[in-house]
């Protein structure tokens, strides 16, 4: 006698509680499939990721306190394992351009299929990539018509919210002090933070970091 294939363990991300709801009904139809936690906000997802240990994160990206790409990128550098799905309503560029950089597997609109959905989660969950047909379309398009641009949404989308946030402090000429000040974290933190964003911007100081953050518009 075979022994039973276990299922696909499924962290759903999703901001509405109605919607949230629909998917653990379709997922509880579903043998193969087994919703292991629920999130509401990207600071949540991170927290739930770690502990639970999913096969695949299903992250919806517009979240209030933190957004799915920095989800996405926080949890893609803590647990390489766990493969990440985009699913959005919508497939703005910035989204299309920083889920991807951010090392989501793939990225579907919410307008998919059921079981289209379940075959994308497969092949995700099997090692493989998926961008649904139209956002491929459009990256293919945004790309060929201002690869600079892409360029700049990809580096922006490569900040995190709170590092964006100390980036636009470096500035406006504050110290490190004073950004850990205004922004109730310690001194340490704050240092952390300006080696993250040098490196990400490739700069040396924070006179470049600034310059590029305005010459580029990055915050």
């Amino acid at each position: 006698m075979s022994e039973a294939i276990a299922p696909i363990h499924i962290l759903l991300v999703e901001d509405h509680a109605l919607m949230r709801r629909g998917l653990m009904g379709q997922f509880s139809l579903e043998p193969d499939f087994k919703v292991v936690g629920e999130a509401e906000n990207g600071q949540q997802a991170i927290e739930l990721a770690a502990q639970l240990q999913p096969d695949i994160v299903l992250m919806d990206i517009e979240m209030p306190i933190l957004d799915g790409i920095s989800a996405t990128q926080a949890i893609k550098s803590r647990e390489n394992d766990i493969r990440v799905l985009a699913l959005s309503a919508f497939g703005k560029d910035a989204q299309v351009v920083g889920m991807l950089a951010a090392g989501a597997d793939g990225y579907c609109l919410k307008s998919i299929e059921w079981q289209q959905l379940l075959a994308v989660l497969r092949l995700i969950q099997g090692g493989g990539t998926y961008l649904d047909p139209q956002i491929a379309h459009k990256l293919a398009s945004m790309l060929k018509a201002n690869t600079a641009m892409a360029s700049q949404v990809a580096t922006m989308s490569a900040l995190t919210a709170r590092e964006r946030e100390v980036l636009h402090l470096i500035s406006e000429g504050a110290s490190n002090q004073e950004i850990a000040d205004q922004l109730y974290l310690s001194l340490g933190t704050i240092k952390a933070y300006v080696r993250t964003i040098l490196n990400k911007l490739s700069v040396d100081d924070r006179v470049q970091a600034a310059a590029k953050a305005v010459r580029e518009g990055l915050i």
